[in-house]
């Protein structure tokens, strides 16, 4: 009689099987919130920036403004020198959509109508079924459009698949295609005026675009190949405290700012690295687009723009008034009042009342006389219709002018634009008959001195001369123009072409700035308030540090991934811009215009040699590890 065998607990039927097969212990979580996170997609980021960059499967109207359909409308129009002649960019295809015998060929066959408002509606031919309509939401039930001769809807083909092109050390790639516009002009030489004389459109090929395959991998010369993701420090606006107090402006395309000012008081600015100038000569120069009156797409001539920029007036007065609280004096017989501001901040808070301020109806006052108005009083002020408010001339101490006080008699300037108002000054200002001034508190105000200090060190008075100072700064050693000096400051931050703050930028800027997140989301540009919000922020830091915070450069939350399609679009920007000096200047060293086509200027070696340089020898670029 046999013994029965031992049971052993960790192994399942052991007698006869002849291997231990062991249960894996139950996980507990006794935590009372639950951290556990999927797994992403990882491949799936990859393939969705790169369809996003490329939009192949949509129609020209369908795109959004990013990937390839952004870089393309950066680049183009492309002008002569002349301006007699331009390229346009009209549209772009990628790839041959056909059907099996090549009877069908476009997108449009996989498109439908939408039952309800008659819009395009995608099809998918592998997976017909109800679509969404976009445009009104109703569903609709569609099929492809099948070929009468093949039965087959249209698809993408290829010259080679992805097996053959490992195997024949080939890219697996498809065309681009891209429809241009040549427009020819008649220029009147004495109005400079342009007539359309001629219009062309032709489509010119682009190279080849290399095609992400379903593991999110490239075949490129026969190699699996793969793109790392980079990443890189987030476009916005950043403040630090030490060594300095430091704001910088990066944009995801253009020149960078910094502002920054220490323990001399004084602002300075530094434009791409470069040596840094006074502050005061930026604003000085943003005064020209701080003006609503200045339109610089208002003017028929170069002359005329020259004329305007020459004129503009951006003095000490405008640039204190965009930054300080200013409170306006009323002079009366000897006695001094202080207008009171229907909202805002005001200076009045904190001086002593020299009468009782009692408003109409009222029983008792609401500030009796030698008491200080607080912003409690002030409510009940501004509630009461109170227009002024009568103080003594104490109440002055460390108060300048935000305008020149000028005695309205002979003319002369009593007080100078960011200048004290000393008590001898301000008994002049009274025994002189001026009826009215303007006063600010540079050590009272959450800005400080800093901008009063560096306004009195600043030598420069004109836009014009600001522009100027910075083309040198900038550009040493050429000579400036009114309109070169225009133009690089204009190129540097309102020229779409050249500065893009992103939509990533400007999400994190009015994070910064306190404003709706979504405010201007798709606006490229920094306006000149938007300088002047850096600024102001920048000089409250110091007076408020709980409420001003500086930032973390190494945070995570700072920086952000550049994927595939980011990346490529990035390289492809590089290649056009190379592919836009060459078509300038055969543009003009052409002579007969009105013959040429746009196939004759164009030349896309620069692009498919960017785009070769990227996915063959990028330090992104890695061979595929399996």
């Amino acid at each position: 009689m046999s013994a029965n065998p031992v049971q052993n607990p960790l192994q399942k039927s052991a007698v006869g099987s002849g291997r231990r097969v062991s249960q894996p212990p139950t996980r507990h979580d006794f935590s009372k919130i639950k951290t556990a996170v999927r797994i992403p997609n990882l491949i799936e980021i990859q393939r969705d920036s790169y369809n996003r960059f490329l939009q192949m499967d949509l129609l020209p109207e369908e795109r959004e403004p990013a990937g390839l359909q952004a870089v393309f409308r950066s680049v183009f129009p492309i002008s002569d020198f002349r301006q007699t002649a331009e390229l346009d960019f009209v549209e772009y295809h990628i790839g041959n959509w056909q059907c099996k015998c090549g009877r069908l060929e476009g997108l449009r066959y996989l498109r439908a109508n939408c039952k309800s408002c008659g819009s395009l509606v995608k099809v998918d031919p592998l997976t017909p079924g109800e679509t969404l309509c976009h445009n009104c939401g109703t569903f609709n039930a569609v099929r492809p459009t099948l070929c009468d001769n093949c039965g087959e809807p249209v698809g993408l083909k290829h010259k080679h698949d992805q097996q053959e092109c490992q195997e024949r050390g080939m890219t697996y790639s498809v065309p681009l295609k891209v429809k241009i516009r040549l427009t020819v002009f008649d220029k009147d030489p004495e109005t400079e005026t342009k007539s359309i004389r001629d219009i062309k459109e032709e489509e010119v090929f682009f190279g080849e675009i290399p095609l992400m395959t379903d593991n999110g991998t490239f075949i490129i010369n026969g190699t699996e190949r793969v793109i790392v993701s980079q990443l890189h420090r987030s476009p916005g606006v950043f403040f630090e405290r030490a060594p300095v107090y430091l704001a910088k402006v990066i944009p995801y395309r253009g020149s960078w700012v910094e502002f920054e000012y220490d323990q001399k008081n004084l602002l300075y600015v530094r434009i791409d690295r470069k040596r840094k100038f006074l502050a005061s000569i930026f604003l000085r120069a943003l005064g020209i687009w701080l003006n609503p009156q200045f339109n610089p797409k208002g003017f028929g001539s170069d002359s005329q723009l020259e004329e305007a920029v020459k004129n503009a007036g951006f003095g000490d007065e405008d640039i204190l008034r965009a930054f300080y609280i200013g409170d306006d004096v009323r002079l009366q017989e000897g006695r001094i009042f202080v207008q009171v501001r229907p909202e805002g901040p005001t200076n009045l808070v904190g001086m002593k009342a020299e009468q009782d301020i009692k408003p109409r109806g009222a029983a008792e006052p609401v500030v009796k006389a030698g008491k200080k108005v607080t912003n409690a009083t002030l409510k009940d002020i501004r509630k009461g219709h109170v227009t002024e408010v009568e103080v003594d001339s104490q109440q002055f101490d460390g108060a300048y002018a935000l305008s020149d006080v000028v005695n309205t008699e002979t003319g002369e300037v009593i007080v100078e634009a960011n200048t004290e108002i000393t008590p001898a000054k301000l008994q002049e200002v009274i025994e002189s008959g001026v009826q009215t001034f303007t006063v600010f508190f540079p050590e009272r105000d959450d800005l400080g001195n800093v901008l009063s200090q560096t306004l009195k060190k600043d030598v420069i008075t004109k836009p014009v001369d600001a522009l100027l100072e910075i083309y040198r700064k900038m550009r040493p050693g050429d000579p400036p123009t009114v309109q070169t000096a225009y133009r690089l400051f204009e190129g540097m931050f309102f020229d779409e072409r050249k500065f893009d703050l992103s939509r990533v930028g400007r999400l994190k800027f009015n994070i910064k700035m306190g404003r709706p997140e979504r405010e201007r989301i798709e606006d490229p540009l920094l306006s000149s308030h938007d300088f002047v919000q850096v600024i102001s922020y920048l000089l409250k830091m110091r007076r408020n540090p709980a409420e001003y915070l500086a930032d973390d450069i190494d945070h995570l939350g700072n920086r952000r991934v550049r994927a595939v399609g980011e990346l490529l679009e990035n390289q492809f920007r590089i290649g056009l811009v190379r592919m836009e000096r060459a078509i300038k200047e055969k543009m003009s060293i052409q002579q007969e215009m009105q013959t040429t086509m746009p196939r004759d200027l164009i030349n896309a070696k620069p692009v498919t040699a960017a785009v070769r340089e990227f996915f063959g020898s990028s330090q992104l670029s890695q061979f595929m590890d399996q």
